[in-house]
């Protein structure tokens, strides 16, 4: 994690990018920051920043800090948030987390027809919280780094694509009652900001419940990214049964360790209000950063290769995301 001199430059090009996205999500609330710091990040580093200079830095940026952001969510959250929803919003999120990865492993290995690394970091993205979720899950899968920016800009497309779409859907769908529109929202859009982002649009009590639905899925990474794990090495014993023994040791990345800890203590003994709002703060920037990062680095060349195909796959998984949680909504309140 030390920075060395030649990472300079890219993590100041990362940073400038991530606070020129959150200053312009002032004035286009309905994409968020996180969305065009990867729209920007993409449009520089295809053109103005592509030199070789910016390389180190940028792939430092898209690599560490969101190792912390995911690390410090854990003392945002406590599990006092399972029982503000509800037994019936608990089996809510839990059984549609369970149906979109399920569906996300069908489509991709049958009807898109991807590797299975690609398809595990875009259940974890569309089933947990977008970019932290797949950051997460690829050391613990050895996912390659096309693999997970491919994943993580189709992921948050389709989260901008609900944002936009997921307000007036809501309300045609459920009227003006704020926990439905809420658990909708909370239960299938991907990233946290995105969620905040979408809710805003509606009013303030749905932000409140769609962040409530949103904290559970994101309390649920730990457990998604001990079975990514355990689904890699069975995949992997026959290829290579010495690393495997390794991957045995180190199954959990130290972020989702210490998200874990940060998350009992908090249940346990409820932390000082500043160190949330610290902790809220840093992990949000460092989201943003981390999604700067990944549009300086992915290349057109890699979205030509894959575009088509993954936005596809995107597109659909989310609308069956949505239609899911529909379906569910109905059955559970």
């Amino acid at each position: 994690m030390r920075i060395e001199k030649k990472h300079v430059v890219g993590i100041v090009l990362a940073v400038v990018v991530s606070l020129f996205a959150q200053f312009l999500s002032r004035y286009l609330p309905q994409l968020g920051a996180e969305s065009l710091a990867m729209i920007i990040g993409i449009l520089l580093g295809n053109t103005i920043f592509a030199g070789n200079q910016y390389g180190a830095g940028v792939k430092w940026s898209e690599k560490y800090p969101i190792e912390i952001g995911i690390a410090l969510l854990g003392s945002t959250l406590t599990f006092k948030t399972l029982s503000k929803l509800g037994l019936n919003g608990i089996a809510f999120i839990i059984i549609n987390m369970i149906l979109v990865i399920g569906i996300v492993f069908l489509l991709g290995k049958y009807l898109f027809k991807v590797d299975d690394h690609s398809t595990m970091l875009m259940g974890a993205g569309n089933a947990v919280c977008g970019s932290s979720a797949i950051a997460a899950v690829a050391p613990v899968i050895k996912a390659k780094d096309d693999n997970r920016r491919t994943a993580v800009a189709t992921v948050s497309l389709t989260g901008m694509l609900l944002l936009l779409t997921l307000p007036s859907l809501s309300h045609f769908l459920f009227g003006n009652n704020d926990l439905l529109r809420g658990a909708l929202v909370g239960g299938t859009v991907q990233s946290v900001g995105q969620v905040v982002g979408t809710a805003s649009l509606i009013n303030s009590n749905v932000v409140t419940f769609a962040t409530l639905f949103k904290l559970l899925r994101v309390i649920m990474l730990v457990f998604v990214v001990v079975l990514f794990a355990y689904i890699a090495k069975r995949q992997n014993a026959k290829e290579a049964v010495e690393e495997d023994e390794k991957a045995k040791i180190t199954i959990l990345p130290w972020y989702i360790i210490v998200f874990a800890i940060l998350l009992v203590v908090n249940s346990i003994m409820a932390l000082p209000a500043p160190i949330h709002q610290f902790s809220h703060t840093v992990s949000t920037f460092f989201g943003v950063v981390n999604l700067a990062a990944i549009g300086l680095n992915l290349k057109w060349s890699v979205i030509k290769k894959s575009g088509v195909k993954f936005l596809s796959f995107g597109f659909l998984v989310g609308a069956v995301q949505v239609l899911l949680a529909v379906i569910l909504i109905h059955l559970f309140f």
